[in-house]
């Protein structure tokens, strides 16, 4: 049944829940670090489970980039185990947030910020990284954004590299591809509000990483297969 089929007062109350969602989030504007337990609320845990997922992937000592740093919650935990984390974004107000988070954890010197999209990440040194982790950014991205940032990750990081991405994928089901349309609706407006940006799912995130000349180590889909946690390696050099 699709949604021009489904009873007038079923609709009403969906479109009420999306709105109180829409002013819920609006409140949350200029104050960023509510972002992160706000989204972990509304995703009902998910993304704190999922951060903790890739955080713990880090190997101990790595020197690790992320793209899309966000107010730096996830480097915060992958500093428990890597010696550096280089993260960038391209919201002034997360930025802002990552720095005071640098400062309230007393993490000057480990964690260093900058202001950017993916397109600045030509400018990284080549094999200057051990890893390069992302959660929830690619999605954000065209497809032409997120091949040039695989292929940059490809690029800044050593030969036997890791990288770790998060993100919201296609189910592969028709009856899941439904459901999660429907129960996404209070992270799109979260997403829109603080970042401006709307997400996508994405349809081959493990394909995506094999492209850009990663061997793909693992794949675990989770939460009704609309989320993937996706692991590649940067082949060693030969000889």
């Amino acid at each position: 049944m699709g949604p021009k089929d489904q009873p007038k007062g079923h609709l009403e109350a969906r479109k009420e829940r999306i709105l109180f969602s829409y002013i819920f989030m609006k409140l949350l504007e200029g104050r960023p670090r509510s972002y992160d337990r706000t989204m972990d609320k509304v995703s009902r845990g998910r993304v704190l489970e999922i951060k903790r997922s890739v955080a713990g992937k880090i190997p101990e000592g790595a020197r690790v980039l992320e793209i899309g740093c966000g107010t730096g919650e996830l480097a915060s935990m992958v500093l428990t185990r890597a010696s550096q984390v280089e993260g960038f974004d391209v919201s002034p107000k997360m930025v802002e947030a990552a720095r005071r988070r640098i400062q309230e954890e007393s993490l000057s010197g480990r964690f260093r910020v900058s202001l950017m999209g993916v397109d600045g990440m030509d400018g990284l040194a080549e094999a200057s990284f051990d890893a390069v982790v992302s959660t929830l950014v690619l999605s954000e991205l065209s497809p032409d954004e997120r091949r040039f940032a695989l292929g940059e990750a490809h690029r800044v990081l050593e030969p036997g590299g890791l990288v770790v991405i998060a993100d919201e994928v296609r189910p592969r089901t028709a009856g899941r591809r439904a459901l999660h349309a429907v129960t996404r609706a209070p992270m799109l407006a979260l997403t829109y509000l603080v970042s401006s940006g709307q997400t996508h799912p994405i349809p081959d995130l493990a394909g995506e990483v094999r492209d850009a000349g990663f061997s793909v180590t693992g794949e675990e889909r989770s939460h009704g297969d609309a989320f993937a946690l996706v692991t590649g390696q940067k082949r060693a050099e030969v000889g």
